[in-house]
C-alpha cells in the first residue's frame, strides 16, 4: 500500500475524538482512492483493523466492495451518507417539539456530530438544554459541550458518573451510536449507565443514528469493542490493581425508547429487521472477503 494512503488510514485509526459519521466520510474518500491505486480490498481491510466498532466504516468498506458487482452500489452508499443528517434532523425535530413554547431538556454524553447537529436544528424551533458528561477519559464531552453552546443551546457539563442525578427533569436523552444492531447499540462507555437511569425515571432513551450505523446481523459478530490504554485512567496503579479503559459498550436494546434515522423513527422491535434487511449476498460476500484478508494479515504479517 503506498505509505500515504497508509499513513491517513493509520491516522484515521487513532482518531479518539471524531464522531462515526465524521469516520465514515473520511474512509469513504480513502476508499475512492484505493480503488483506483487497485488496492481496494487491502485498504478496506486496513480501515475495518482501525476503527473496528464504527459500523459505517464496515459499511462503506462493503458498499465499495459490492459495487464491484453491483455497480452503482458505492454512489448510492455516498449520496444517502450526504442526504442522511437533513433527513435524519426532520425525524428527530417532528418527534422531540410537541410543543414549540416549551423548551426540551436532553440529557447526552461524550461527542457525536449527530447529536450535534439534532440540537442545532432543534435551536431554530425551541429553547433547548442540554446536560452533557465530559466523556472521561479523553474528554471529548467539553469539545461537544463547547460547539452544543455555540449552536444555541443552554449546557451544563458534569462528570460522566453525575449525569444520573438530574436526569428525572430531563425530557429525553438522546444519544449517538457507533453500530446499531438487531439487540443491542454500541456507544461511548457509560450509554448503558445512562440508560438504565432513564428508564428507572421513566425518561424516553432515544438514539440518533444515520443508516449507514444499522450494522447487519453477520457483521455486528465482527465488531469489537476497542479499548485505551490504562495509563489514560491511571498512569501508576498500585500493586494489584488492574486498570481497565473500554472506549465503547453494547447498550441493550430493552433500554431504548426508539430509533431515529434518516428512513424515520424505528420503534425497537422494528430495529431487528431494518438489520437483517442490509444481509444482502453482495454484502455477506464482501464481508466473507473482508474476514479472509484479515486471516490473510494474520499468517502473513508486514516485515
Amino acid at each position: 500500500m503506498p505509505d500515504e494512503l497508509f499513513t491517513e488510514i493509520a491516522a484515521l485509526g487513532r482518531d479518539r475524538h471524531s464522531g462515526a459519521s465524521s469516520l465514515a466520510a473520511r474512509a469513504m474518500n480513502l476508499l475512492l482512492r484505493a480503488e483506483t491505486e487497485g488496492l481496494l480490498v487491502t485498504a478496506a481491510a486496513a480501515l475495518c483493523r482501525a476503527q473496528p466498532t464504527m459500523a459505517p466504516v464496515w459499511n462503506a468498506s462493503l458498499a465499495a466492495l459490492a459495487d464491484r458487482e453491483r455497480p452503482g452500489t458505492l454512489e448510492r452508499f455516498r449520496v444517502r451518507l450526504e442526504r442522511a443528517p437533513a433527513a435524519l434532523e426532520r425525524y428527530a425535530v417532528g418527534a422531540l417539539v410537541p410543543d414549540p413554547a416549551r423548551p426540551v431538556r436532553l440529557v447526552t454524553l461524550s461527542a457525536s456530530g449527530t447529536v450535534l447537529a439534532t440540537v442545532r436544528a432543534l435551536t431554530r424551533h425551541v429553547t433547548v438544554h442540554v446536560s452533557c458528561g465530559e466523556g472521561r477519559p479523553g474528554h471529548e464531552g467539553r469539545e461537544m459541550a463547547a460547539a452544543l453552546a455555540a449552536a444555541g443551546a443552554a449546557v451544563t457539563l458534569c462528570t460522566d458518573a453525575a449525569l444520573g442525578s438530574g436526569i428525572d427533569a430531563a425530557d429525553a436523552v438522546l444519544v449517538g451510536a457507533d453500530a446499531v444492531g438487531a439487540a443491542a447499540v454500541l456507544n461511548k462507555t457509560g450509554t448503558r449507565m445512562l440508560a438504565a437511569a432513564a428508564g428507572s425515571c421513566g425518561v424516553p432513551v432515544y438514539v440518533i443514528a444515520t443508516g449507514d450505523k444499522l450494522a447487519m446481523p453477520a457483521l455486528w459478530r465482527h465488531l469489537s469493542i476497542r479499548t485505551g490504554a490504562p495509563a489514560e485512567v491511571w498512569e501508576d496503579p498500585p500493586p494489584g490493581v488492574q486498570v481497565v479503559n473500554p472506549y465503547f459498550e453494547a447498550t441493550p436494546l430493552d433500554l431504548v425508547t426508539a430509533v431515529f434515522t434518516d428512513s424515520g423513527v424505528l420503534g425497537v422491535d422494528m430495529v431487528p429487521a431494518a438489520c437483517a434487511a442490509l444481509e444482502t449476498d453482495p454484502a455477506r460476500r464482501g464481508l466473507d472477503e473482508l474476514l479472509r484478508a484479515f486471516d490473510a494479515r494474520r499468517t502473513n504479517p508486514p516485515s
